[in-house]
């Protein structure tokens, strides 16, 4: 008996021994892939730290020897190529985001951002006729050919633009008669609704002014009643420019330090005192102050770029968004052009201009522009302005469009670096350094939690 008790004492023992091995081992994995995960999500918080700086600081001062200075200068770690799409689609005019033939010769669509409408029609233009009536977007076509304009009107929804496109049809049967094996034939030749699989940026993310901007209010009072509210947005765009014009049209030569580190409104002061003096860009600031005060939602672009030590010719000037045309339209002090319009009136936005300047094609097009003589606004051929829109327009530009800027009083450059990237239009391929940034946001996010769920699981063990 006692012999049996021994073994069964030691067995117990040896078992023990085995089970407090196996804990400590266990404790050991859990810790040793902690620690990894720990290691990891810390090299990936340091690597964002490094591109947040990098963005907004050290290629700055690398680039113009000032740190303070929040322009775009080279291809960074924070930003990426861009179609024209994403450069001018909006969210509050919706884009075409998806289509799906739902059932015979039914389609539906989708928009980007989401209509909540409860009824949609759809109606040929031409004829007025409700050709789909329904709870979705939808188009139902018949068995013959169908040639016309569409329009989709979600009810009870207001919209900035009317959502039209041209439509063809074209059934399998008359394929058939040719000889032919095709299916059903479905495309538009033009459409007035953009296309888009990604969501467009709202206004108010492009412009980057919070309401309460303190120089932006400051700001609102200073025009005074030279501004008519009752006009166009155009127009009201005219007003701010030539206002602008006449206070800084002395101001132009080489800027100082402190005059590239000044928020916007701090750089109209500079300019009105007589204390600085400055370049395009400067210019380009005031407008988009006073403009974004007076309720003219107002962008700045930047063309720049860089092949090692070569820069890309740079300019720097503004957008202004028109809602009567749910459109942009270029704005340039540097060369004094309030706007551009084509032969149909209809305003130019950068792209725009820049495909009519390559072409040499601007004949008919018309430039509101600021005369220096008369301190107004006088209208001139386009064409006349040929010269002084190729240099900032022509050849392998890169331009860049920013989510604000970056020395507005409630400018967060933390908030902009985790949401936005600078988005670039360019003819060429542009080096993908964004993902980098995405990487280390999306390890350390990752690998926090890992970590986080390690040190519980570790708590545990020794409670």
């Amino acid at each position: 008996m006692k012999t049996a008790d021994c073994r069964l004492r030691t067995g117990l023992k040896t078992y023990n021994i085995q089970q407090l091995a196996i804990k400590l081992s266990m404790k050991s994995v859990i810790f040793r892939i902690f620690r990894f995960f720990f290691v990891v999500s810390i090299v990936c918080l340091i690597g964002l730290v490094y591109l947040f700086l990098d963005s907004y600081y050290l290629r700055s001062l690398r680039t113009v020897n000032n740190a303070s200075d929040p322009r775009w200068r080279v291809f960074d770690f924070n930003s990426r190529q861009a179609t024209e799409g994403d450069i001018y689609n909006v969210a509050e005019v919706p884009v075409i985001s998806k289509v799906k033939e739902v059932s015979p010769r039914r389609l539906r669509f989708w928009f980007s951002p989401p209509i909540k409408a409860k009824i949609w029609k759809v109606i040929d233009v031409e004829t007025g006729k409700t050709l789909t009536q329904g709870s979705k977007p939808e188009i139902q076509f018949s068995d013959s050919t169908y040639n016309g304009k569409l329009r989709f009107i979600p009810e009870g929804v207001p919209l900035l633009k009317e959502l039209c496109m041209d439509f063809s049809f074209y059934p399998k049967e008359e394929y058939r008669k040719k000889g032919l094996n095709w299916s059903d034939n479905f495309y538009t030749p033009t459409s007035e609704i953009p296309f888009s699989l990604k969501k467009p940026y709202s206004i108010d993310e492009w412009v980057g002014f919070s309401k309460d901007d303190p120089e932006l209010i400051e700001a609102g009072k200073i025009p005074g009643d030279r501004i008519n509210k009752t006009v166009s947005t155009l127009e009201q765009s005219e007003q701010i420019f030539e206002f602008v014009m006449n206070k800084i049209v002395d101001a132009g030569g080489t800027p100082s330090d402190e005059v590239q580190s000044a928020s916007p409104l701090e750089t109209y002061k500079l300019f009105i005192t007589g204390k600085g003096q400055g370049w395009c860009e400067n210019k380009a600031l005031v407008y988009y102050l006073f403009a974004n005060a007076a309720g003219i939602k107002t962008r700045l672009v930047d063309r720049a770029g860089k092949f090692g030590p070569l820069k890309l010719t740079g300019h720097y000037f503004c957008e202004s968004w028109i809602p009567e045309y749910a459109k942009w339209a270029y704005v340039d002090p540097q060369i004094q052009i309030a706007n551009m319009r084509n032969h149909d009136g209809i305003p130019l936005h950068t792209v725009d201009l820049k495909k009519l300047v390559d072409l040499n094609a601007l004949h008919g097009s018309v430039a509101a522009v600021y005369d220096v003589d008369t301190g107004t606004l006088i209208r001139k051929e386009g064409e006349s302005f040929y010269n002084r829109l190729k240099n900032g327009l022509t050849g392998e530009i890169v331009l860049a469009y920013k989510f604000g800027y970056g020395n507005n009083k409630n400018f967060s450059k933390i908030k902009n670096f985790l949401n936005y990237t600078t988005l670039l239009y360019a003819p060429f391929t542009l080096p993908k350094l964004y993902p980098i940034k995405y990487i280390f946001m999306n390890g350390f996010i990752v690998c926090s939690i890992i970590t986080l769920f390690l040190g519980f699981l570790r708590f545990r063990q020794k409670t």
